[in-house]
């Protein structure tokens, strides 16, 4: 007996839904399984599915809605389900003549019906048709999927797993690192290993994966299914049986459903951390921003994300260099840039919580382009250590996750305030300007640190400075573009070190001599005397302005 989309549709939970094409053809439509997707479809639907989606990316596009109708219909589906109030305000009439042309059945879903009480529904009714014929590990599937609806945990689901099966399992996410189970996870991965040389695969009976891989070693037995969630490989789940002993065609039955179940808590698991992500990113702009928001709005959010917001934080936020090009040259991941994105975020939130984990501080993160706003707990006495430790940990975490990425970090004043996180951050990210600007790439810069920097920008804004500014350096800049021989820098490190021409030559890597002609080639340049007092701070407060960004020399002809 086959489960209809009429059958469904006549279930309390969808009473409020509308059937917006194909009532002619609902009775005949049997449904075979249920899935959540957003375009693109690919191959991730197969035939008779229920298929149901928010239509994220469509919002206004109705080229684009229709393609992803258009293809979620070539796959075979049942019906179409579109959560509308979000993304999708109105189901376009192009799409309902499409769908109305095909006998297509699309139907309309109030956004306040979640999409784990539709799935719950869907594979209910499924579990109550097949139970005669699936027996005792459809019962299994039903209670598993049970528990993880109710947020039990992965540990309380492998022990139950264990138990009906008579052998250990183990459990893996997509890093190789164990999730769950009691199998010894050295046995398993030293079989795992040689699953590429010989391995014995027969097809599932289940849509999440294609194939069982057995392999025996030892008069032992181990056996792998993939874990797939949301059209994404989410993990390993490994059956490891003792010496002498098989398992049989039940229980082979029962760790499929084990498996549905575990890719429906990765599922779930990963739903609830990426909402909760983007909720928490989007209070913390909001604080940083200084955007209203009532007291009563702060502080159930705060508590809801258990925030302490009592606490002392200093803003710090960060530019990773580089890391677009890591990006695009990864392809190990690479099923888009926007995935990847994501991908990287994590890793830059898993670092920074690791670091705030080791010096025992309390951490809020956030992220907005190519932006890290961070929070960090600190006090009055200690802030410049807590700081720097923490950066410390955070930039050798880093070597590791994101080779070749380099940060450069501004940090904000503490003194503001608990509850003034929008001054923090707005100095934080001055503070980051003008140290991307005036120092490079992969230096930090505290707003207590830039008094100088802000007199000059202010200065820097004159006109008349303006003017001084380039008849006295114009010369030198354009002849370091030209020659390329760093006239800037080296009368910088020349200054820096009190006129010492070998301490000068010793820093630079140069010859004496080869110092002693630039130093020549800058006073002939600029008409001033490096032995003059007055000429020396002229030059050397023209050069700290341009260094500002805020003067612009136009003018890149070559020299005569």
């Amino acid at each position: 007996m086959l489960l209809s989309v009429k059958e469904i549709l006549e279930s309390r939970l969808l009473q409020s839904a509308i059937l917006k094409t194909g009532k002619e053809f609902i009775a005949d439509r049997s449904v075979e399984w249920v899935s959540v997707i957003e375009s693109p479809v690919e191959n991730f639907v197969r035939k008779n599915e229920f298929v149901l989606s928010t239509g994220i990316g469509c919002h206004e596009k109705t080229e684009e809605f229709m393609s992803f109708v258009k293809d979620v219909y070539d796959s075979g589906a049942s019906a179409f389900v579109i959560a509308t109030g979000r993304y999708v305000f109105e189901i376009p009439e192009e799409v309902i003549r499409f769908a109305e042309e095909r006998e297509f059945v699309i139907i309309e879903l109030p956004w306040e019906i979640r999409f784990s009480d539709v799935v719950h529904e869907v594979m209910t009714k499924l579990n109550e048709l097949q139970r005669q014929d699936r027996g005792r590990s459809k019962d299994i599937q039903q209670y598993l999927i049970q528990k993880i609806l109710e947020g039990k945990t992965l540990e309380h689901i492998t022990k139950y797993i264990e138990q009906e099966l008579g052998h250990s399992i183990l459990i893996c996410n997509e890093k190789k690192e164990v999730i769950a189970g009691g199998a010894n996870a050295n046995d398993v991965f030293a079989l795992w290993k040689q699953m590429k040389n010989q391995t014995f695969i027969r097809e599932s009976h289940h849509p999440v994966f294609s194939e069982i891989k057995r392999l025996e070693r030892g008069g032992r037995q181990l056996i792998h299914l993939d874990i797939h969630s949301d059209a994404d490989h989410k993990g390993d789940f490994f059956v490891l049986t003792e010496v002498g002993e098989r398992l049989n065609e039940e229980q082979e039955s029962i760790a499929e459903k084990a498996v549905v179940a575990a890719a429906l808590w990765f599922s779930r698991s990963s739903a609830v951390i990426k909402a909760e992500s983007r909720m928490q990113n989007e209070f913390l702009l909001n604080l940083a921003r200084g955007e209203k928001m009532s007291e009563e709005h702060i502080s159930s959010h705060a508590e809801f994300f258990r925030y302490d917001l009592e606490l002392p934080y200093i803003c710090i936020v960060g530019y990773p260099a580089h890391l677009k090009e890591l990006i695009n040259r990864d392809e190990v991941h690479a099923q888009s840039k926007k995935v990847n994105l994501e991908r990287m975020s994590i890793y830059i939130r898993e670092g920074m919580l690791y670091a705030a984990e080791n010096i025992q501080r309390q951490l809020l993160f956030s992220f907005e382009n190519d932006e890290v706003i961070v929070f960090l707990e600190t006090s009055n006495s200690v802030t410049s250590d807590t700081v720097h430790q923490f950066l410390d940990l955070v930039e050798r975490r880093f070597h590791h996750l994101l080779p070749g990425v380099t940060f450069t970090w501004g940090i904000g004043k503490e003194k503001d305030g608990i509850w003034k996180f929008s001054d923090s951050f707005q100095k934080a990210q001055a503070a980051l300007e003008m140290g991307r600007s005036q120092r490079g790439t992969g230096k930090r810069l505290d707003f207590d640190e830039t008094q100088i920097s802000r007199l000059l920008l202010s200065l820097a804004i004159n006109e008349e400075v303006q003017d001084i500014t380039l008849s006295t350096i114009s010369a030198l800049v354009k002849y370091d573009e030209k020659r390329d021989m760093d006239l800037i820098n080296t009368f910088i490190a020349y200054n820096y070190n009190n006129g010492n021409v070998s301490q000068t030559a010793r820093e630079m890597n140069l010859h004496r001599q080869s110092l002693l002609y630039r130093l020549r080639k800058i006073e002939t340049l600029t008409n001033l005397s490096l032995e003059d007092p007055d000429d020396l701070f002229l030059l050397n407060f023209s050069i700290r302005v341009w260094s500002t960004g805020v003067i612009k020399i136009e003018d890149n002809s070559a020299l005569a």
